[in-house]
Protein backbone atom coordinates (compact mmCIF):
# COMPACT_ATOMS: atom_id res chain seq x y z
CA UNK A 1 0.00 0.00 0.00
CA UNK A 2 3.12 2.16 0.74
CA UNK A 3 3.92 2.13 -3.03
CA UNK A 4 0.20 2.86 -4.23
CA UNK A 5 -0.13 5.82 -6.71
CA UNK A 6 -2.15 7.93 -5.70
CA UNK A 7 -5.69 8.90 -7.53
CA UNK A 8 -5.98 11.66 -10.14
CA UNK A 9 -9.14 13.12 -10.50
CA UNK A 10 -10.20 15.76 -13.19
CA UNK A 11 -13.45 18.09 -12.47
CA UNK A 12 -14.29 18.78 -16.13
CA UNK A 13 -12.96 17.54 -19.12
CA UNK A 14 -11.98 20.45 -21.50
CA UNK A 15 -9.14 21.07 -23.77
CA UNK A 16 -6.23 21.02 -20.38
CA UNK A 17 -8.02 18.30 -18.77
CA UNK A 18 -7.97 16.47 -22.39
CA UNK A 19 -4.28 17.50 -22.53
CA UNK A 20 -3.25 16.72 -19.25
CA UNK A 21 -4.65 13.09 -19.33
CA UNK A 22 -3.23 12.25 -22.88
CA UNK A 23 0.11 13.46 -21.53
CA UNK A 24 -0.27 10.72 -18.22
CA UNK A 25 -1.83 7.94 -20.60
CA UNK A 26 0.69 7.99 -23.52
CA UNK A 27 3.95 9.66 -22.32
CA UNK A 28 3.97 8.70 -18.46
CA UNK A 29 3.14 4.62 -18.76
CA UNK A 30 6.07 4.07 -16.25
CA UNK A 31 3.91 5.56 -13.78
CA UNK A 32 0.62 4.64 -14.23
CA UNK A 33 -1.88 7.14 -12.07
CA UNK A 34 -5.09 6.26 -11.71
CA UNK A 35 -7.45 8.28 -13.27
CA UNK A 36 -11.00 9.53 -13.07
CA UNK A 37 -12.72 12.26 -14.86
CA UNK A 38 -16.31 13.76 -14.51
CA UNK A 39 -17.52 16.33 -17.03
CA UNK A 40 -21.20 17.84 -17.36
CA UNK A 41 -21.51 16.70 -20.62
CA UNK A 42 -21.21 12.62 -20.42
CA UNK A 43 -19.98 12.23 -23.62
CA UNK A 44 -16.47 13.90 -22.53
CA UNK A 45 -15.87 12.03 -19.88
CA UNK A 46 -16.99 9.15 -21.22
CA UNK A 47 -14.50 9.98 -24.55
CA UNK A 48 -11.51 9.87 -22.32
CA UNK A 49 -12.53 6.43 -20.64
CA UNK A 50 -12.83 5.00 -24.25
CA UNK A 51 -9.43 6.24 -25.33
CA UNK A 52 -7.63 5.35 -22.03
CA UNK A 53 -9.61 2.32 -20.88
CA UNK A 54 -6.79 0.89 -18.84
CA UNK A 55 -6.45 3.88 -16.90
CA UNK A 56 -9.19 6.79 -16.53
CA UNK A 57 -12.86 5.81 -15.54
CA UNK A 58 -15.76 8.17 -16.01
CA UNK A 59 -17.12 9.06 -12.85
CA UNK A 60 -21.26 9.27 -12.83
CA UNK A 61 -21.21 12.40 -10.69
CA UNK A 62 -18.57 15.57 -9.33
CA UNK A 63 -19.53 14.01 -6.22
CA UNK A 64 -17.69 10.41 -6.75
CA UNK A 65 -15.00 12.11 -8.65
CA UNK A 66 -14.02 13.42 -5.95
CA UNK A 67 -14.52 10.88 -3.63
CA UNK A 68 -12.32 8.37 -5.50
CA UNK A 69 -9.51 11.10 -6.11
CA UNK A 70 -6.34 11.59 -3.74
CA UNK A 71 -5.97 14.65 -6.11
CA UNK A 72 -8.61 16.47 -6.94
CA UNK A 73 -7.88 19.13 -9.72
CA UNK A 74 -10.44 21.54 -10.56
CA UNK A 75 -10.68 22.55 -14.23
CA UNK A 76 -14.30 23.56 -14.35
CA UNK A 77 -15.14 26.58 -16.24
CA UNK A 78 -14.58 29.84 -13.56
CA UNK A 79 -17.70 30.99 -14.18
CA UNK A 80 -19.13 28.01 -12.23
CA UNK A 81 -16.30 27.50 -10.00
CA UNK A 82 -17.83 28.74 -6.64
CA UNK A 83 -21.16 26.76 -7.58
CA UNK A 84 -19.34 23.50 -7.95
CA UNK A 85 -17.07 23.77 -5.27
CA UNK A 86 -19.65 24.81 -2.31
CA UNK A 87 -21.32 21.72 -3.85
CA UNK A 88 -18.79 19.43 -2.81
CA UNK A 89 -18.04 17.23 0.13
CA UNK A 90 -14.09 17.52 0.45
CA UNK A 91 -11.93 15.35 2.64
CA UNK A 92 -8.90 16.69 5.17
CA UNK A 93 -6.78 14.35 3.34
CA UNK A 94 -7.49 15.77 -0.09
CA UNK A 95 -4.97 17.78 -1.92
CA UNK A 96 -6.30 19.88 -4.65
CA UNK A 97 -5.35 21.56 -7.80
CA UNK A 98 -6.74 24.72 -9.21
CA UNK A 99 -6.33 25.34 -13.04
CA UNK A 100 -9.17 28.31 -13.23
CA UNK A 101 -7.21 30.91 -14.24
CA UNK A 102 -8.85 34.01 -12.30
CA UNK A 103 -9.33 31.86 -9.20
CA UNK A 104 -7.24 32.05 -6.12
CA UNK A 105 -6.74 29.01 -3.52
CA UNK A 106 -7.44 31.45 -0.67
CA UNK A 107 -11.10 32.07 -2.63
CA UNK A 108 -11.71 28.44 -3.43
CA UNK A 109 -10.53 27.82 0.56
CA UNK A 110 -13.50 30.01 1.87
CA UNK A 111 -16.06 27.76 -0.46
CA UNK A 112 -14.66 24.44 0.80
CA UNK A 113 -16.39 22.22 3.40
CA UNK A 114 -13.07 21.76 5.47
CA UNK A 115 -9.42 22.07 5.39
CA UNK A 116 -7.79 19.90 2.74
CA UNK A 117 -4.24 18.58 3.53
CA UNK A 118 -3.10 20.66 -0.38
CA UNK A 119 -4.09 23.24 -2.38
CA UNK A 120 -2.20 24.21 -4.76
CA UNK A 121 -2.89 27.18 -8.62
CA UNK A 122 -1.42 25.61 -11.76
CA UNK A 123 -1.42 26.46 -15.45
CA UNK A 124 -1.09 23.79 -17.67
CA UNK A 125 -1.25 24.17 -21.48
CA UNK A 126 -2.65 21.76 -24.25
CA UNK A 127 0.88 21.10 -25.47
CA UNK A 128 0.64 18.37 -22.62
CA UNK A 129 -1.16 16.00 -24.77
CA UNK A 130 2.11 15.57 -26.64
CA UNK A 131 4.78 17.78 -25.27
CA UNK A 132 6.09 18.94 -21.86
CA UNK A 133 5.95 22.12 -21.74
CA UNK A 134 6.05 23.92 -18.93
CA UNK A 135 3.70 23.79 -16.15
CA UNK A 136 3.39 26.88 -13.40
CA UNK A 137 2.73 26.34 -9.86
CA UNK A 138 2.01 28.25 -6.87
CA UNK A 139 3.05 28.16 -4.45
CA UNK A 140 5.74 25.41 -4.78
CA UNK A 141 4.49 22.07 -3.98
CA UNK A 142 7.10 19.25 -4.59
CA UNK A 143 4.48 16.56 -4.38
CA UNK A 144 2.63 17.54 -6.61
CA UNK A 145 5.89 18.72 -9.00
CA UNK A 146 6.72 14.86 -8.71
CA UNK A 147 3.46 14.03 -10.31
CA UNK A 148 2.93 16.73 -12.73
CA UNK A 149 6.85 16.44 -13.43
CA UNK A 150 6.17 13.21 -15.88
CA UNK A 151 4.03 15.33 -18.00
CA UNK A 152 5.62 18.60 -18.49
CA UNK A 153 8.70 21.32 -16.81
CA UNK A 154 7.69 22.58 -13.18
CA UNK A 155 7.73 26.43 -12.95
CA UNK A 156 7.47 27.50 -9.24
CA UNK A 157 6.48 30.54 -8.51
CA UNK A 158 5.81 32.12 -5.01
CA UNK A 159 3.61 35.11 -5.91
CA UNK A 160 0.06 33.90 -7.27
CA UNK A 161 0.56 37.81 -8.97
CA UNK A 162 3.47 36.07 -10.76
CA UNK A 163 1.32 33.36 -11.62
CA UNK A 164 -1.33 35.32 -13.06
CA UNK A 165 1.39 37.33 -15.26
CA UNK A 166 2.30 33.78 -16.69
CA UNK A 167 -1.20 33.21 -17.21
CA UNK A 168 -1.74 35.65 -19.06
CA UNK A 169 1.26 35.45 -21.53
CA UNK A 170 -0.98 32.11 -22.48
CA UNK A 171 -3.19 34.15 -24.49
CA UNK A 172 -0.28 34.43 -26.70
CA UNK A 173 -1.10 30.86 -27.96
CA UNK A 174 -3.25 31.95 -30.55
CA UNK A 175 -1.54 34.70 -31.81
CA UNK A 176 1.75 32.76 -32.47
CA UNK A 177 -0.43 30.27 -34.28
CA UNK A 178 -2.12 33.33 -36.57
CA UNK A 179 1.40 34.38 -37.29
CA UNK A 180 2.11 31.00 -38.56
CA UNK A 181 -1.42 30.78 -40.40
CA UNK A 182 -0.88 34.50 -42.29
CA UNK A 183 2.86 33.03 -43.17
CA UNK A 184 1.45 29.54 -44.40
CA UNK A 185 -1.09 32.32 -46.43
CA UNK A 186 1.36 34.12 -47.87
CA UNK A 187 3.61 31.27 -49.28
CA UNK A 188 0.78 29.63 -50.98
CA UNK A 189 -0.63 32.62 -52.44
CA UNK A 190 3.16 32.87 -53.84
CA UNK A 191 2.10 29.42 -55.84
CA UNK A 192 4.12 26.85 -52.70
CA UNK A 193 1.91 24.14 -52.46
CA UNK A 194 -0.05 24.12 -49.26
CA UNK A 195 1.67 20.45 -47.75
CA UNK A 196 4.94 22.21 -48.41
CA UNK A 197 4.20 25.44 -46.89
CA UNK A 198 2.61 24.34 -43.97
CA UNK A 199 5.59 22.06 -43.16
CA UNK A 200 8.37 24.90 -43.75
CA UNK A 201 6.37 27.01 -41.50
CA UNK A 202 5.32 25.08 -38.36
CA UNK A 203 8.77 23.50 -38.25
CA UNK A 204 10.78 26.59 -38.99
CA UNK A 205 8.81 28.44 -35.79
CA UNK A 206 9.09 24.40 -34.03
CA UNK A 207 12.81 25.24 -34.14
CA UNK A 208 13.55 28.90 -33.68
CA UNK A 209 11.56 28.00 -30.19
CA UNK A 210 14.29 25.13 -29.63
CA UNK A 211 16.92 26.74 -30.22
CA UNK A 212 15.38 29.44 -27.64
CA UNK A 213 15.19 27.45 -24.87
CA UNK A 214 18.81 26.99 -24.54
CA UNK A 215 19.40 30.19 -24.63
CA UNK A 216 19.35 32.06 -21.41
CA UNK A 217 17.95 35.89 -21.22
CA UNK A 218 20.65 37.50 -23.12
CA UNK A 219 21.03 34.97 -25.43
CA UNK A 220 17.49 35.47 -26.18
CA UNK A 221 17.64 39.48 -26.56
CA UNK A 222 20.74 38.86 -28.41
CA UNK A 223 18.67 37.32 -31.09
CA UNK A 224 15.77 39.10 -31.49
CA UNK A 225 17.87 42.25 -31.59
CA UNK A 226 21.53 41.62 -33.43
CA UNK A 227 21.17 40.61 -37.27
CA UNK A 228 23.65 41.00 -40.08
CA UNK A 229 23.30 44.52 -41.29
CA UNK A 230 21.54 44.66 -44.49
CA UNK A 231 20.26 41.62 -44.14
CA UNK A 232 16.52 39.62 -44.60
CA UNK A 233 16.18 39.62 -40.88
CA UNK A 234 17.47 43.20 -39.85
CA UNK A 235 14.96 44.29 -42.67
CA UNK A 236 12.04 42.48 -41.26
CA UNK A 237 13.17 43.27 -37.69
CA UNK A 238 12.82 47.32 -39.00
CA UNK A 239 9.70 46.83 -40.85
CA UNK A 240 8.12 45.08 -37.80
CA UNK A 241 9.04 47.56 -35.28
CA UNK A 242 8.21 50.46 -37.47
CA UNK A 243 4.81 49.09 -37.79
CA UNK A 244 4.27 48.60 -33.94
CA UNK A 245 4.77 44.66 -34.41
CA UNK A 246 6.02 44.11 -31.45
CA UNK A 247 4.75 46.27 -29.11
CA UNK A 248 0.79 45.30 -29.90
CA UNK A 249 1.90 41.80 -28.11
CA UNK A 250 2.96 43.61 -25.31
CA UNK A 251 0.19 45.99 -25.55
CA UNK A 252 -2.21 43.36 -25.59
CA UNK A 253 -1.26 42.02 -21.95
CA UNK A 254 -2.39 44.77 -20.55
CA UNK A 255 -5.71 43.93 -20.75
CA UNK A 256 -5.12 40.36 -20.75
CA UNK A 257 -3.57 40.45 -16.87
CA UNK A 258 -6.66 42.73 -15.86
CA UNK A 259 -8.46 39.62 -16.69
CA UNK A 260 -6.35 36.90 -15.68
CA UNK A 261 -5.17 39.22 -12.34
CA UNK A 262 -8.76 40.81 -11.31
CA UNK A 263 -7.81 41.60 -7.37
CA UNK A 264 -4.86 39.82 -7.09
CA UNK A 265 -2.60 41.68 -5.00
CA UNK A 266 0.51 42.17 -6.69
CA UNK A 267 3.92 40.84 -4.89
Amino acid sequence: MMNKLPTLGFLGCGAITTAMVTGFCERAGNVPYPIVVFDMKAESSQRLQQLFPDRVTAAESLQECVDAADWVIIAVWPQAGKEVVESLRFRPAHKVINVMFDKTVEEIKTWMNCEVDTILHMIPGTFLAFYPGPIVQCPPTPEAAEIFGHIGEIVDVGSRYHAAIFGSITACFAPAFAVMDRLIDWAISKGVPVGASTQYVTRMFAAVCQEACRKDREGVHYMATVSTPGGINMLALELIEKAGGFQAWVDAMGPVLDCTAGDIPKG
